[in-house]
């Protein structure tokens, strides 16, 4: 019974992105939106970072030496920076400039919709992730399970409306589809594999690690640093910030 409470769980986080997209539509004036949701995603993939991904690394790898640690987790690091990379230059539309001129907000418009591809496809390896542990949990708890699955659709509520409100969805649907069930597919991973060594998650959570600090550093960031004056922005920082510190005490 609770494999099959293990696929709803999974299911239903991912889920939650699309309530994140439903709240998007509701809102008329984009750019504040855009502002907001950018301000509120830079400090939810932070604490992904700082309060999810780096601890956990750290207990998965809890029977290697110091060393053995930093060397596993920098090295993948770069491999999923590098991945980035490598996406970003084949991902189209990632060039533009802050002006007020038809051209640059056009090409402005773009670089989100380019910023929001890898947010999409580091998610998905993340999310994947974490229905594998939200399913392994509630294997053997139901609810320890549960406040995992209310746990990262909390974050994932602010992240679907950074998505939805910055992605051209109707061209990207397989995307976002694959986005939303990540979640379930990490379920069904460890119901029909089941347990994976704890280097390999290592391993996996390393890249995912590096990809989102990618995201968070030299692509959010940067336009995080163009609208912090307005007052979407810290709002939407604010917002973030009492989002990480409810999730804690979860």
């Amino acid at each position: 019974m609770n494999k099959i409470y293990g696929i709803i769980l999974t299911l239903t986080a991912g889920l939650f992105f699309l309530i994140g997209g439903l709240i998007s539509s509701k809102v008329s004036n984009k750019d504040k939106l855009n502002n907001f949701s950018i301000a509120l995603a830079f400090i939810i993939m932070l604490s992904l970072v700082l309060f999810d991904l780096f601890p956990e690394n750290l207990e998965l790898l809890e029977e290697y030496s110091t060393i053995s640690k930093t060397i596993i987790i920098g090295l993948f690091i770069i491999v999923g920076l590098l991945i980035l990379k490598i996406l970003d230059i084949f991902i189209p539309d990632h060039h533009h400039e802050h002006h007020d001129n038809e051209k640059n907000k056009k090409e402005h418009i773009s670089h989100i919709h380019h910023i929001e591809k890898l947010t999409v496809v580091s998610l998905i390896l993340h999310n994947i992730i974490e229905g594998f542990a939200i399913f392994g949990m509630a294997n053997n708890s139901l609810k320890i399970g549960l406040l995992t699955s209310i746990s990262v659709a909390l974050h994932n509520i602010p992240l679907g409306t950074h998505i939805f409100s910055s992605l051209d969805i109707k061209n990207n649907k397989l995307l976002i589809l694959s986005l939303t069930l990540s979640s379930l597919f990490g379920g069904l991973i460890f119901l029909i594999i089941g347990e994976i060594s704890n280097l390999i998650l290592a391993i996996i959570t390393s890249i995912t690690l590096g990809m989102i600090l990618y995201i968070s550093i030299w692509e959010l960031l940067p336009e995080l640093l163009v609208n912090r004056k307005k007052a979407e922005t810290i709002i939407g920082i604010l917002i973030g910030l009492m989002l990480l510190v409810i999730s804690l005490f979860i």
